[in-house]
């Protein structure tokens, strides 16, 4: 077969797009997957940031704060401030 394993005929992956394509959409889908887990982790240090003093100064009232596919439980970092 010419090209690689996961290349059809034209040169294109699963994905339906080939290498060149990819590289000017910016990498590999693990790449894609870090900048995205970034995004995620630096909304969720913006959210504790914002909510933690809130919290603090409930004495511990138990918050919880949900987002698709990630849960924060506010609780714990009160729970280690003490």
């Amino acid at each position: 077969m010419i090209g690689g394993q996961d290349e059809d005929s034209w040169g294109k992956s699963g994905t339906g797009e080939t290498p060149q394509e990819r590289k000017r959409r910016g990498g590999s889908a693990a790449a894609c997957g870090k900048r995205s887990l970034a995004r995620k982790s630096t909304a969720v240090s913006q959210a504790v940031q914002l909510i933690y003093p809130i919290c603090s100064s409930l004495d511990g009232i138990h918050f919880v704060m949900s987002q698709p596919l990630l849960a924060v439980d506010f609780t714990l970092f009160y729970k280690l401030s003490i």
